[in-house]
């Protein structure tokens, strides 16, 4: 009996519950525990670089609003670097939030981040149609990362935006031909194209590309948007070239007809006076002559 006892203790001590009322075991609270630990390492990455690593293929899917909640657990684990604000900055910018995003980027200027940074500030300008704006920066980040091929190809198109034509291809074909892969920089590449008259050469381009006829159209009303911008561009440039040309025409004229008046009245002077003029003159003096023509100045001066 003791025996059969003891087996039966030694079972029960062995099972998951005590008591033989399904109440979990201490071993398997502490199991559950450590399962529950493991999900969340799994969850939530236990090393800084994973976790950033994580952060990154979030926006590269276009999850940019997890990605900022992602981001202000990072900081709260981490803390703040320049290689996870940059991120915070993209996503602000991505989450239609262009004033913070900005800020944000100017924060990096000084930093190991301020190519892309500068990069961000031209596409928060180039949201607001502010090409010019948008190429000066897009240039800083050129500058400070010449072999970024996305960095080129949206210099590229913000000068082509800007009515820069010449100024776009150089960094459009570096762009290509560093990353003849990337479908965004072959179809701005494509708009410069089709811009420029270069029609059957983007037709290739595209076709090689295989690119799809949303893709194909929308290239090619983002080009005819252009050359109609361009072209407005051109002749408000040219009216206000004219309008300053007639302005200057019209403040010389004035001076001119004066002094041709001026010459006319001292050889009227200094010409003797015919016989009899004498007393007309006198006559004339008396009283004021109402068909007495003025000088051209004072003509000007009353049509003020």
């Amino acid at each position: 009996m003791c025996t059969v006892c003891a087996a039966l203790l030694a079972g029960c001590g062995s099972g998951p519950t005590l008591g033989g009322y399904g109440a979990p075991s201490a071993a398997a609270l502490m199991q559950a525990q450590q399962n529950d630990e493991e999900k969340a390492k799994l969850a939530r990455p236990d090393t800084r670089e994973l976790y950033l690593s994580m952060i990154r293929q979030s926006q590269e899917q276009g999850s940019y609003f997890a990605s900022l909640a992602h981001i202000e657990q990072f900081r709260i684990q981490y803390g703040a670097a320049p290689d996870v604000d940059i991120l915070r900055a993209d996503a602000l910018r991505e989450t239609g939030q262009p004033e913070l995003a900005e800020q944000a980027y100017r924060a990096l200027l000084g930093s190991t981040e301020a190519a892309a940074a500068w990069h961000g500030i031209g596409l928060v300008a180039a949201q607001r149609k502010d090409y010019a704006a948008a190429a000066q920066a897009l240039r800083e980040a050129v500058n400070r990362a010449p072999t970024e091929p996305f960095y080129l190809s949206d210099l590229g198109f913000a000068l082509l935006s800007n009515g820069d034509a010449a100024g776009a291809r150089v960094p459009l074909a570096q762009a290509a031909e560093l990353r003849p892969d990337s479908r965004k920089v072959l179809s701005n590449l494509a708009v410069y194209l089709v811009v420029t008259g270069e029609r059957a050469r983007a037709d290739d381009m595209m076709t090689n590309a295989k690119m799809p006829p949303a893709t194909r159209e929308a290239i090619n009303k983002l080009a005819a948007d252009i050359r109609a911008h361009t072209k407005a561009r051109k002749q408000a440039a040219d009216a206000a070239a004219a309008r300053v040309a007639a302005q200057a025409a019209a403040s010389i004229a004035p001076s001119a007809a004066n002094n041709d008046t001026q010459t006319d009245t001292t050889k009227a002077v200094a010409a003797p006076a015919p016989a009899g003029a004498s007393a007309k003159l006198a006559r004339a003096g008396d009283a004021t002559r109402s068909d007495m023509p003025t000088s051209m100045l004072d003509r000007f001066a009353h049509s003020q």
